[in-house]
């Protein structure tokens, strides 16, 4: 039986000692793939969240940076921004020559035009210039009956004029007449209530009284505790044009006899 060829289990064998080896390999084949399997996949996660996270940084940039450059854009290609509608306390949105008031030379012209002469404004003006219920009012705010004012021809006031004979002066070599200081100072104080009431009558402001020199000037006027002793009047143009440079142009001839303040 010694000489058989079929092994068999000598009596210090075991079943632990040849399944060792077996086993060993076993192991030896199998642990690489249980160690890479977990390491694949969290390269794969890494690999996902790296590009998500990527692309969320350049998201942001992109937002961060889009407003600016769409503003400057605008800003870069378009022209400056005006208001859509016709304002009246800003000209410039106003059709081109409407706030001069224009109503040609002559009061024959004026009419043809549709001007009348204005009180409150000492000017022929077009109805687009016009308060008509504040002048109105003016020609009843006065010292004299019904609340009349007194115009004259003369600084000493001598001559008398009505209204007709003070807007027949437009247009004309000698056009001026004469008033109070008072009736000055009124003529102010309306202009303020007149600026006020654009926003609902619509009516456009002369430009020659829509600046901050005439402010001043009513200020002036008005602020002043020592009135002249005597009574002076005051010497007043009839405009046909109420642009600046229209009343530039009367002005200067009377700059040597100051208005009394």
């Amino acid at each position: 039986m010694d000489s058989s060829s079929t092994p068999f289990l000598t009596a210090d064998s075991s079943l632990d000692e040849l399944a060792s080896p077996i086993y060993e390999d076993s192991e030896l084949d199998l642990a690489p793939t249980k160690k890479t399997r977990p390491s694949s996949q969290r390269c794969c996660i890494l690999t996902v969240f790296r590009a998500i996270t990527y692309l969320f940084a350049v998201w942001g940039l992109i937002a961060l940076f889009l407003p600016f450059t769409r503003h400057s854009f605008l800003f870069s290609n378009s022209p400056p921004l005006t208001p859509a509608a016709p304002d009246v306390y800003r000209p410039s949105t106003l059709p081109a020559g409407l706030s001069i008031c224009d109503c040609g030379s002559s009061v024959q012209e004026a009419l043809s035009l549709g001007c009348i002469y204005d009180t409150l404004a000492t000017a022929w003006l077009p109805l687009a210039c016009r308060d008509d219920a504040l002048t109105a009012e003016f020609d009843r705010a006065g010292p004299g009956p019904d609340g009349a004012w007194a115009y004259f021809a003369d600084e000493e006031g001598t001559i008398p004029l009505t209204i007709s004979d003070v807007a027949a002066l437009g247009g004309t070599k000698n056009s001026t007449f004469w008033a109070s200081r008072q009736w000055h100072i009124v003529h102010c104080l309306f202009y303020w209530q007149k600026y006020w009431r654009m926003k609902n009558t619509g009516a456009v402001m002369e430009e020659r009284f829509d600046n901050l020199a005439h402010i001043k000037h009513c200020g002036k006027l008005i602020l002043n505790p020592h009135p002249p002793k005597k009574e002076k009047l005051v010497e007043v143009p009839v405009m046909m044009n109420s642009s600046m440079a229209a009343h530039a142009a009367v002005e200067k001839p009377r700059a040597a006899t100051p208005i009394p303040s």
